[in-house]
């Protein structure tokens, strides 16, 4: 859905950041009205212009002292008006990431400043599957159009960045559409009991409390985890209470489904309910009656359940985890956390946070601003099995490392002397890039979109290359290495993919 609206926007940063920012929305400018200025002149420029939408640039010359001014200024604004405007923060250089995680913090403590939106991240050069600043762009201003639309029309505006019940950090294309379109969406379908799917680590009680929050609902946010529970029958009882006398030990209690009336249950781990408790939720869901363990009186509650997996709901039913007729109920609402993998900037905004967040959990004698790109272009080639959670953790040891240094930027050595061996190790190899490859030449053979043997040899040389450059995070050497082609070949096929994003990575030097 595009936004109508006629944007009213603020940019904030380096001639050069204007610059680009007109040049990536091209066409679309007839649709807007650009306003741009000095970051130190942000202040005057809102008051001035009252802008929709707000883009200020975090490059290589931003420093401690911009960065308390830009967040005296935003807050000023927000003070001024707390519906506009929508901020996004644009980190453009990898040395100063921690100054973007800092205004989503209160000086010096842990509080959210719930000053920023949003991020933009430049990603390490030649990354194909990342998206280049201009399709950010355009994604930002379609999505942060419904939003100022909504907020217009007097719908509570979605949460700042790191405030509760939100995301913390988000910057991928996949988690802005995820959390600005089809969250509020899903979360107000009250008669839904949507489906949470992701890996470890993705965030998804954090997604439950969202879809509980922008639901409405004023009764409370109830989890739990099936698996806490030794046996089918104390999950029950938990969850529907019981009657004294109903199984060994049993007494008599009410369940979560009692304290959860008029708002939320959150079932993490759905594959660890077995198929007769599936068949009891069925039941109260369609009915909203449920017994207590024990007892034959129906009792009637208003409660919505979220329901969180780790596993693919097809895989479930594959292997008849799933009763089909629950499965076929919860693949109506579905929101699916991908892993980090598969939203890359993500990576970059993660840091962002959990760099200013471990400064303000330790006492560290000297300031570590970012990464060296080299050493962040390691960060982005990693696969992260416990994705954000174990990002963060990572970032921490890092941290350390470049504090016992008293270097203000981490460097390349110090990944190589953290565990994390398995993590590049579990990176496709070879067969795994070719076979991906190939499977999209299905995809475009199927689509009629090859026109003869030679144009299909092309195209999957084409495609394995780009695959391997992803999976090196656009390391030349090493996607050369991976595919046993000569470096100079995968550097040409690097400089090009450079060259088609239009905002490269010198838009803040």
């Amino acid at each position: 859905m595009k936004s109508k609206l006629h944007l009213n926007i603020v940019v904030a940063g380096s001639d050069e950041f204007s610059r680009r920012i007109v040049a990536a929305f091209g066409p679309q400018v007839g649709q807007l009205t650009l306003h741009s200025g000095r970051t130190a002149d942000l202040l005057s420029l809102c008051l001035t212009h009252r802008p929709h939408l707000v883009l200020i640039e975090i490059g290589r010359s931003f420093n401690e002292r911009d960065c308390a001014r830009t967040r005296e200024m935003l807050q000023r604004i927000r003070e001024r008006d707390s519906i506009l405007p929508y901020v996004a923060v644009a980190l453009l250089a990898s040395e100063t990431l921690l100054y973007g995680g800092d205004l989503l913090f209160e000086e010096g403590a842990l509080e959210a400043t719930g000053l920023v939106d949003t991020f933009l991240v430049l990603p390490p050069p030649a990354m194909p599957s990342a998206a280049g600043l201009p399709a950010q762009l355009h994604n930002l201003l379609a999505l942060a159009g419904e939003e100022i639309e909504r907020r217009l029309r007097g719908v509570p505006p979605l949460p700042p960045l790191g405030t509760s019940g939100w995301v913390q950090s988000m910057a991928d294309p996949a988690s802005r559409t995820l959390w600005m379109r089809w969250l509020p969406r899903y979360a107000s379908y009250t008669n839904e009991n949507p489906l949470i799917a992701g890996a470890t680590g993705t965030g998804k009680t954090n997604l439950a409390l969202a879809v509980h929050q922008r639901s409405g609902r004023s009764g409370k946010f109830i989890s739990m985890t099936p698996r806490d529970f030794s046996s089918s029958e104390l999950i029950q009882a938990e969850l529907f209470g019981a009657v004294a006398g109903a199984y060994t030990g049993a007494v008599d209690k009410w369940g979560l489904v009692k304290s959860a009336e008029g708002g939320t249950l959150f079932i993490d781990e759905l594959q660890s309910i077995d198929k007769d408790l599936q068949g009891k939720l069925i039941t109260f869901i369609e009915n909203k009656v449920y017994r207590r363990v024990g007892s034959a009186e129906s009792i009637r509650a208003d409660v919505r359940f979220v329901f969180a997996t780790n596993r693919p709901l097809q895989e479930m039913m594959q292997r008849e985890v799933l009763r089909d007729d629950f499965a076929y109920r919860l693949e109506r609402v579905q929101l699916e956390l991908a892993p980090l993998v598969r939203r890359p900037l993500d990576i970059g905004a993660a840091i962002a946070f959990g760099m200013a967040k471990i400064e303000r959990l330790r006492p560290y004698r000297s300031r570590v601003t970012g990464f060296t790109p080299v050493s962040y272009r390691k960060m982005f080639a990693l696969q992260w099995p416990g994705n954000l959670r174990q990002l963060e953790n990572v970032v921490a040891q890092l941290y350390e490392l470049a504090d016992m240094e008293e270097v203000s930027l981490i460097q390349e050595h110090m990944l190589d002397q953290l565990p994390l061996r398995d993590m590049a190790n579990a990176a496709p190899g070879t067969s795994q890039v070719l076979a991906d490859s190939a499977r999209q030449l299905q995809i475009d053979a199927s689509n009629d979109r090859l026109e003869s043997l030679e144009e299909g040899v092309t195209r999957l040389r084409d495609v394995a290359r780009q695959r391997a450059l992803d999976v090196a995070a656009g390391d030349p050497a090493q996607a050369a290495t991976l595919l046993g082609e000569p470096q100079e070949l995968l550097q040409v096929v690097s400089q090009s993919i450079v060259g088609r994003k239009t905002m490269a990575s010198d838009v803040s030097s």
